[in-house]
């Protein structure tokens, strides 16, 4: 028999553990990942055990499962062979579950969770080839089949995390009788800073409390979010010193807990589970049973209005009118 299939499975198996084993890296050390979706934020966000702990099990699988193909070269005994196709269905099961709760459930597609289906299929055809068995992809892909119908056909009820729990920063107005307020933005945003900036000057006719809940996840964005929350200056006004920290160039390196980077990680899985499409949006809690949700600038601030928030409006329009002004002389 020809050992070019063999050799191609090993090959093939070695770069997924590499693959696998660089994003475990990359989130670990680097706090990125190949994955650039919200998607993925999302569904790691309904893994028991974490998506990091996840991922680090596709690495071990595929490592795993390298070792026994490559004993079962040297030493072809049936059981090795045997218990590589056992865990490589065993993969297949529980990837084709994960990928029906996901896509039918949480109505996502994570990048990563389908990159990583593509190269288990692969590894399945290339194992059949390597085994000359045609059955075993007809296997492998029933098992898959099977896990993913069974998820794709329940209703598990998928709930959004608790809205208090989206938000890195919580300030309560001078008078704390009154609504609760979420308000969901970006540091990269101009009709967010527009919102902010009316409120930075409204800060004494404002009542309840107010929760500020970032979309961003890039590290320069949680370094602005870490400083935020050391701020002193955050405790009188969180509108201005979210200003402030968005318009520097470069903030001081701090150190960014994994609290705040959870924090971020259940507001976009909020986020994405409202079926919000864009920012700035808020979120009313007036009583129990009673919320408001409101898209947009020209929305927020409309509210902003009916409630006596404004005593003072910048006029946006003049400022830019006056800065191009400045320019042209």
């Amino acid at each position: 028999m020809s050992k070019i299939p063999h050799y191609l499975l090993l090959s093939f198996l070695g770069l997924a553990a590499l693959f696998l084993s660089a994003e475990v890296w990359m989130q670990a050390v680097r706090h990125t990942s190949f994955c650039t979706t919200t998607a993925c934020d999302v569904v790691g966000d309904y893994i028991r055990f974490g998506e990091g702990n996840l991922i680090k099990l596709g690495a071990f699988f595929f490592w795993l499962l390298w070792l026994l193909v490559f004993f079962a070269g040297r030493y072809p005994k049936p059981w090795i062979w045997g218990s590589a196709a056992m865990l490589l269905f065993g993969a297949l099961a529980c990837d084709g579950a994960l990928l029906g709760f996901q896509f039918m459930g949480l109505k996502e597609k994570c990048l990563l969770c389908i990159v990583v289906a593509s190269l288990l299929f692969s590894a399945l055809a290339l194992f059949s080839w390597a085994r000359s068995s045609l059955l075993t992809v007809f296997v492998g892909m029933s098992i898959w089949a099977g896990g993913f119908t069974a998820n794709a056909l329940l209703d598990l009820g998928v709930i959004p995390p608790d809205l208090p729990d989206t938000g890195f920063v919580a300030w309560t107005a001078p008078e704390s009788q009154g609504p609760q307020h979420v308000l969901f933005f970006s540091l990269h945003c101009d009709h967010c800073s527009k919102v902010l900036a009316n409120l930075s000057i409204n800060t004494e006719q404002l009542t309840g409390t107010w929760f500020f809940s970032s979309t961003d996840n890039k590290e320069e964005d949680f370094q602005r979010m870490a400083t935020v929350q050391a701020s002193e200056a955050t405790q009188s006004n969180p509108f201005l010193e979210i200003l402030r920290l968005e318009s520097i160039d470069k903030v001081e390196p701090v150190s960014v807990s994994d609290d705040l980077r959870q924090t971020v990680r259940t507001a976009r899985t909020f986020f994405k589970t409202k079926g919000f499409q864009g920012v700035p949006v808020m979120l009313v809690v007036e009583r129990p049973g009673r919320e408001l949700i409101l898209r947009g600038e020209g929305t927020i601030t409309a509210y902003l209005r009916e409630r006596n928030y404004l005593h003072q409006e910048l006029n946006f329009s003049a400022i830019l009118e006056s800065a191009h002004n400045s320019t042209d002389k």
